[in-house]
């Protein structure tokens, strides 16, 4: 098995394990409460500040609470199709070939800006605007291991984009 197509399978049972298994094995597709548990809050600790929200917040508080949740469940939605589209290479596609190249770049894109964001808001950054007034301290050190998963495979998806590219499918009725 050559290099490119090793890394490219690799690449992509990753993000069919990541994306379909790890995230959405926390529920948050269904209710975005599931999904705080990684920063320590749980789903019923979630009901009790939504619940509190509802009854004393104003409806700015409301409206942010509600584009939160929606933008917790939509990136679910985004790794299901992340994922899926995995597994379709993987069963159907020339990995480590320029048939597969695109998936790998735009995992990559993905990843490597997920990653700048998580390490601004996990304050290690200084010299990017600040985004002080929406973490604080504590909460963004709780980011810092998403740094290393999402490091690891914007490390892993940008080298299968890179080993893909340019390498011509492999021929009709060949693939691997």
């Amino acid at each position: 098995m050559s290099l490119a197509r090793s890394i490219s399978t690799l690449a992509f049972v990753v993000s069919a394990v990541v994306h379909l298994g790890l995230v959405q094995s926390a529920g948050g597709l269904l209710d975005s409460c599931n999904a705080f548990g990684f920063v320590g809050v749980s789903a019923e600790e979630c009901h009790a500040i939504t619940t509190s929200v509802q009854r004393t917040g104003g409806q700015a508080e409301k409206d942010m609470l509600a584009l939160a949740f929606a933008a917790m469940r939509g990136e679910c939605c985004q790794f299901i199709g992340m994922g899926a589209g995995s597994v379709y290479a993987l069963l159907f596609l020339s990995k480590g070939t320029d048939e597969v190249a695109v998936i790998h770049f735009m995992h990559s894109v993905w990843a490597c800006i997920v990653q700048v964001v998580n390490s601004q808001n996990a304050g290690l950054l200084p010299f990017l605007p600040a985004a002080a007034d929406e973490y604080d301290p504590v909460s963004g050190a709780k980011l810092k291991p998403f740094l290393l998963l999402v490091g690891g495979q914007a490390v892993l998806y940008v080298a299968a984009f890179l080993l893909s590219r340019g390498n011509g499918a492999a021929a009709k009725g060949k693939r691997a």
